[in-house]
Parts: structure tokens; sequence; C-alpha cells
């Protein structure tokens, strides 16, 4: 995909049944990700979830930790108005089962969200194979899209000695300077 191509998949969305997560490989540096929109419009498959559009969240995980992705995406929707929520405890994200919890609070405000990641190349294995729950599940209410220059993640291994697909998981798209 060229960087227009790119860019215009965060602008508008059909959301599928199947995959939406990408890994964007190849990328020289991260000026793209500065002009990625604040909001796509989105489509959806099922007619019965009224959502027009996701919020495209960036994340630099430089400086956000692994444990702390879910937390950090509802502080900014929070600070973008569009979630008005106060969590009884902290959405630390240890487990798989936190990445449902996070589902569950998308469902209940009937919000979706674009996570957008870079800097991946720098993530132990231990925090790969965490960040890899997120790419896992399939969910209408968010996607992940990872911008890498490398080639590959470290690793595609999830906890439980389970292996992210490229049919079921994610999409892997290189970019290609035009």
């Amino acid at each position: 995909m060229t960087r227009e191509e790119i860019l215009r998949e965060f602008n508008y969305r059909y959301i599928n049944t199947k995959n939406n997560n990408y890994i964007f490989t190849g990328v020289k540096d991260f000026s793209i990700v500065d002009e990625i929109s604040d909001i796509c419009s989105i489509t959806l498959p099922d007619s019965f979830l009224d959502i027009d559009y996701a919020y495209n969240i960036k994340i630099d995980l430089n400086q956000v930790e692994v444990r702390e992705i879910l937390a950090y995406t509802l502080s900014i929707l929070r600070k973008m108005k569009a979630l008005d929520v106060t969590l009884e405890y902290p959405l630390d994200f240890k487990t798989k089962f936190d990445v449902l919890r996070f589902q569950h609070i998308l469902t209940n405000y009937n919000k979706a969200v674009q996570l957008v990641f870079y800097n991946i190349e720098n993530l132990s294995l231990e925090d790969q194979m965490l960040f890899n729950e997120i790419y896992y599940f399939h969910s209408f209410l968010y996607n992940v899209n990872t911008f890498t220059k490398e080639g590959n993640f470290k690793s595609y291994f999830l906890t439980g000695d389970r292996v992210l697909d490229n049919r079921e998981n994610y999409t892997k798209v290189k970019v290609i300077r035009h």
C-alpha cells in the first residue's frame, strides 16, 4: 500500500466480519502516524450496531507501556469527550481477559476505536507476547494497527502456547514508497 492508501484506511473503513487488524512493515519513519486523523468514518456489517465512526488512538510504545495500553486508550477517549467513565478498578493490561473487559466498556458506551501503534521494535519478548493478545481477539469495536520499520514483530506468539495466524488475526502490508 502507498502512504495515501494507508491514510485513506484511517479516514474511511468498512469493518468486515473477519480481520480488521493490520501490520504495516517497511515504514521509513513514523511521520505517517501524525497524518492520521483523530476520527475515521466506519461502516459495520451488523445493522444493530449504530456506530458511524471510530476514534483513531495513536500510541507510541516508547512512551506508553504495554500494560498501560487499555487504560491509556480510555484516558484519551475521556480527553476527547467521547467517553465519560470512571472505573471502580484500574484497567491494567495483564492478560487476555483485560482485553475482554476493554471490549465490554466500548460496548456499554457504543464506541469504536482503531488503535494505532508504533515503536514496537523495542518491546521485550514478554511485552510482545502480551501485546499480541490485542491482535488475537476479533471485535467490531476495536481493531489494531501497527507501524513497524522492521519486517516483523519479534514474535507472533501469545501466552499459553498460542500463535497469531495471518488468516485470522492480522493482515501484513508492506508500505510502498511513491
